[in-house]
């Protein structure tokens, strides 16, 4: 390891455990706190960053993680006792948000990854934002929380097929990987079916995949196993890691409903190491001189209005659900601050050559102002 990098690896570190402090006093998601910082240690590591690999291998394996348990948090039971008529309405809400993505990018001939941007639709923020207001046991918050498990895997369904299509363009070789792709679900779907028998036979032996009380940590073996092989066939099969790490999770949230323990030490794992050093590694990719350009605020001011107004369009069909006007006011809002995936479209952008790093630069920004700014306002109107 050389001089710089060592020095690098040290400021990362500390940064890492300080920033959720400062975050915090200034009323920050720790994420958006992270990524501030990245930028401006940026400033003096810039060229050192770009060379260096012991970072960038940390920030992957955060990303990797951060991915998975995205998968992981999915709350299928949930989903599946939700009465039809309400599923019927959140579907038709997510419906309306997708369409009005496609319609302004289309109209206002706007970059095509603009449609993943506004409706991409995460949980990694709006779970704690929930659990900081005190709703996270609400009607409100399980409902929300149901909207955004179906728009995330939504999401992640049309960031794989968009980077694809990219990738391939409509060609003999797009139906190939399409094939090869639903064989991999097919083959997914067979083994969890297979797993549910089997702890159906053998609840103590499968037992131990979520709750481990032996040295050698069975649990979070398994997992980090199942996360692993996910992301490496999806990379195989021609998608971006991410999308097989998050698959991955998804698949384990479905086979095993009591998962807490296991969540809860990945969760500690990522979350208190790896994520926060992703999210630092994403600022030091990036020029804060170029958040400055008058062009790039602009663009990202925009990008953050956009994805407001369509979630208010979404909000509609909730008047006939149970949501009060208060809650359905406040739900665009909830919706609004997808910023760890915004985060991973940026990356996955850059990397792939579908955008440059000035627009990169802007999706990054919209994010961080829709993860600061947003979740204030969706707690202002809560309080009300």
């Amino acid at each position: 390891m050389s001089k710089e990098e060592a020095v690098l690896l040290l400021v990362v570190s500390l940064g890492a455990f300080v920033i959720p402090f400062i975050s915090k006093r200034l009323m920050l998601p720790s994420a958006v706190g992270e990524i501030i910082f990245g930028l401006i240690i940026g400033i003096f590591f810039k060229e050192a960053a770009e060379s260096l690999t012991v970072i960038h291998f940390l920030g992957s394996l955060g990303f990797l993680i951060l991915m998975y348990l995205a998968g992981l948090e999915i709350n299928f039971e949930r989903i599946k006792i939700t009465p039809k008529k309400e599923l019927l309405i959140y579907t038709f809400s997510l419906i309306i948000i997708i369409l009005s993505s496609f319609f302004i990018v289309i109209y206002f001939d706007q970059p095509k990854i603009n449609i993943l941007i506004y409706l991409t639709i995460a949980i990694g923020l709006l779970y704690p934002v929930l659990k900081d207001s005190n709703l996270l046991s609400t009607e409100f918050a399980q409902s929300t929380l149901i909207i955004a498990s179906l728009g995330e895997v939504i999401s992640l369904i049309f960031i794989s097929g968009f980077f694809m299509y990219f990738k391939y363009g409509f060609s003999e070789k797009t139906f190939i990987h399409l094939f090869e792709i639903y064989i991999f679900f097919f083959t997914a779907y067979i083994i969890l079916k297979a797993f549910q028998l089997y702890s159906w036979w053998n609840p103590k032996k499968v037992f131990k995949f979520i709750k481990a009380e032996d040295p050698t940590e069975t649990d979070v073996r398994a997992n980090f196993a199942n996360m692993f092989v996910f992301a490496a066939l999806a990379s195989l099969l021609g998608l971006e890691y991410i999308i097989g790490a998050f698959f991955g999770g998804m698949l384990f949230a479905m086979i095993f409903k009591k998962r807490e323990e296991i969540q809860e030490k990945i969760s500690s794992f990522g979350y208190g190491f790896l994520i926060p050093v992703f999210f630092i590694e994403v600022g030091l990719r990036f020029d804060i001189f170029e958040f400055l350009k008058k062009e790039i605020i602009l663009g990202a001011v925009l990008i953050s209005v956009t994805i407001l107004i369509i979630r208010v369009f979404g909000a509609v069909p909730l008047l006939f659900s149970g949501f009060s006007l208060r809650e359905v006011f406040a739900f665009p809002f909830a919706l609004s601050m997808p910023l760890t995936l915004l985060v991973a479209i940026s990356t996955l952008g850059l990397e792939t050559g579908v955008i440059k790093e000035d627009y990169a630069s802007m999706i990054i920004l919209s994010a961080l102002i829709s993860g600061v700014l947003y979740p204030w306002l969706f707690k202002l109107i809560m309080r009300i």
